[in-house]
Order: structure tokens, then sequence, then C-alpha cells
């Protein structure tokens, strides 16, 4: 089955006259009788009654019918998908996002990507990091916006440093903490706790109970970044989280002290001289954008 018997039985079945369907498929009539048996031969049954001038579908011609637009309807997509993105109209756009990073700051990157690129569009998708790598090489992903904290980064060569984030920790706007300026980590082993089994920092902390001979006081555990928030703004337990993941109002931070921890934010493709113009366009944004003036915010 091919595309010209789909377009040759769809003409067919609205003029139900094989001359005028060969007419405006541009063919002759006998190459499209014959396409037509051809197609019939490989479904296993007739399409079409021939009864002189009485032509019509058959009951299976006419079950078949919709399916049969339903690939030409996509067929017109792909072309005209394809035309567009050639053209330089219409791009599509997958990128990364690694779920422990907030929108607090990559929302308005994002935000003017879009405004600067409208025939971009941009889907968005939670990775993890380990995943990442082989989400490139396989091109599942165009690029992925991920933090690290570890040497990593600078040795990749297709990575572009985007800011650098502090770790805080988070609490209850009526907490205690909210009295000072910044809070030691013994502090905080000392609190009830919302741990973050995505955080990038959860192995150091519990490395220092365990070194400090402290039981932190874990009372919830989740990979979800919205359920950890909820926890803390409604008084439940404190957590170590990247300062532009708070969004809430009733949620306060204040800066770890001793030790202090950061972790970088970056924007990782592979190297290729193919890259859209719509990948190329985000790289070059990513370099000079403005990223401390929203960090300042």
């Amino acid at each position: 089955m091919d595309i010209n018997q789909i377009r040759y039985f769809l003409a067919l079945s609205r003029t139900l006259s094989f001359t005028k369907a060969a007419e405006i498929s541009y063919v002759s009539q006998p190459a499209l009788t014959q396409s037509i048996k051809r197609l019939e031969e490989e479904l296993g049954g007739a399409l079409i009654h021939r009864d002189g001038r009485n032509t019509r579908l058959t009951e299976l011609g006419r079950l078949l019918k919709e399916h049969f637009e339903k690939i030409e309807n996509i067929r017109g997509v792909v072309k005209k998908t394809a035309r567009n993105y050639l053209d330089g109209k219409y791009q599509e756009l997958h990128i990364g996002l690694m779920c422990t990073i907030g929108p607090g700051i990559i929302s308005h990157f994002l935000h003017d990507f879009r405004r600067l690129n409208p025939g971009v569009l941009l889907f968005l998708h939670d990775v993890t990091y380990d995943e990442i790598p082989k989400l490139l090489r396989t091109g599942a992903m165009d690029g992925v916006i991920y933090a690290s904290h570890d040497d990593f980064v600078k040795k990749n060569e297709s990575t572009f440093f985007l800011y650098e984030e502090s770790m805080v920790v988070a609490f209850h706007d009526k907490h205690a903490f909210s009295e000072f300026k910044e809070i030691q980590m013994s502090q905080i082993a000392s609190e009830r706790y919302v741990d973050r089994l995505h955080c990038e920092f959860r192995d150091a902390f519990l490395d220092y109970c365990r070194e400090n001979a402290i039981e932190p006081k874990v009372i919830f555990r989740s990979q979800r970044e919205d359920w950890i928030l909820n926890f803390v703004s409604e008084g439940s337990g404190v957590c170590v989280i990247p300062q532009f993941s708070l969004l809430q109002q009733s949620v306060k931070f204040r800066p770890i002290a001793n030790p202090y921890l950061s972790r970088e934010v970056n924007l990782m493709v592979m190297e290729s001289e193919n890259n859209s113009k719509g990948l190329g366009s985000l790289i070059e944004l990513a370099s000079d954008y403005p990223w401390k003036k929203y960090m300042s915010a």
C-alpha cells in the first residue's frame, strides 16, 4: 500500500467515476484502475462496485474511507510541517529541565526566547541528571537545562554556564529561623526535616548528620517539589532547596552559613554543525542573557 493508491481511492470515492478520478489525480485512467486493483488485492476485498455507470463504494470501501482520509490528512500535515521547517517558519525544540530546577529565573529566559522566536514551539520535559547524556545522544532532547555541583560541567565543551544558585533552608514564615540572617547546618539538622529525594546535596546533609552523631528528624520524603513546599508552607518542617525554586509567599528562606552550598545551572547540547536555527538562537540568548538582573530581583 502506498500514498498514491490512497490518493486515487479517495479521488474515486468522491467522484464515483474512474475517468474523473484519473483527471483530478493527473494520471491516466488505466494507471488509476490498476492502482485501485492492486490496493484491493493487498487488502483482500473489493472497495468499489463496478456496475457500469452505477459505480459505488462497497461496505469495505466505506469502512476504510475514513481511515484513508486520516492518512491523507496526516500526509498533508507532514508536508506542511516540513515545508515550514525548511522555510524557517516553524520548528519544534525539545528541552529537558532537571526536576530540581524551579521556574523562578528560567521562566523569564524561556518567555524572552519565545518572544524573540515566535516560530519555535517549545516542549519542556522533566529529566533526571543520569538521563541527560542518553537523551542528547539519541536526539530525544535538543538541549537540557540542568544543575550540577561537580566537575562534570567544566569538562563538557557542549555546556553553557547560565548562573550560580545558592542552596537555602526554607521554612514557614512563623518559624524561629526568620530571626536569623543565616542558618548553620547544625541548626537545620535539629529541626523536623522534609527530605527532597532529588536534592543534589542530600548525601552531604546526611553525611554531616552522621559525622556529628545527629539523627535527622525526617517527617516526609518525596521526589515532588510541590509536595515538599506544601509541607514546608504548612509549618510541618524545613528543607534545603535551591533558592529560585521558592515561589510561595508563606515560605521564607535563609542562606546556609556552614558549609556554604551552591550549584551551577547550565545548558547542555550535543556538539554539532547541524543544530537547528531554533537551538542556535537558544544558545545565543543563553550566552548573552542578563541572568544577574533576575537573580537580584
